[in-house]
Order: structure tokens, then C-alpha cells, then sequence
């Protein structure tokens, strides 16, 4: 093997791994935004905001506003 083989099978390596972190990363946040979704819309309606819609609708529309902006 001669050093540019050697390079490219590092640069994968290292490729593959920036890939799972970056991915892992992601995935951390959407999770915590998908708690904080529950945690204010739970919130909002012990607040009486919201002309008391349901907990249920709020949390579904903040969960597809969160959906769109992670599926970019």
C-alpha cells in the first residue's frame, strides 16, 4: 500500500465516524426539543393559554413545527 491509499482509507475512517457523531448529535437534539415541546405545551394549558385547547394539539403542532425544521 503506498501512502495515498493509506490517506484515503483514513480520510474514510474519519469520515465515517464525523458521520455518526454529527448524526448522533442530531438525533440529542431532537429529543431534548421534543421534550421541551411537552414540557411548554403542558405549560401553556395549566396557564389557560391558548383559549384552552387541548394539550394534545398544542404538543402536535409544536411537534410539526420541530418535524420541518429538523427533516430541512
Amino acid at each position: 500500500m503506498t501512502t495515498m491509499e493509506i490517506s484515503a482509507h483514513v480520510c474514510n475512517f474519519c469520515d465515517a465516524v464525523a458521520s455518526f457523531f454529527k448524526q448522533t448529535l442530531k438525533n440529542w437534539q431532537y429529543a431534548r426539543q421534543m421534550e421541551a415541546n411537552r414540557r411548554v405545551a403542558a405549560d401553556l394549558v395549566h396557564l389557560g393559554f391558548h383559549q384552552q385547547k387541548e394539550y394534545d394539539y398544542i404538543l402536535m403542532k409544536m411537534n410539526d413545527k420541530t418535524n420541518e425544521e429538523y427533516n430541512k
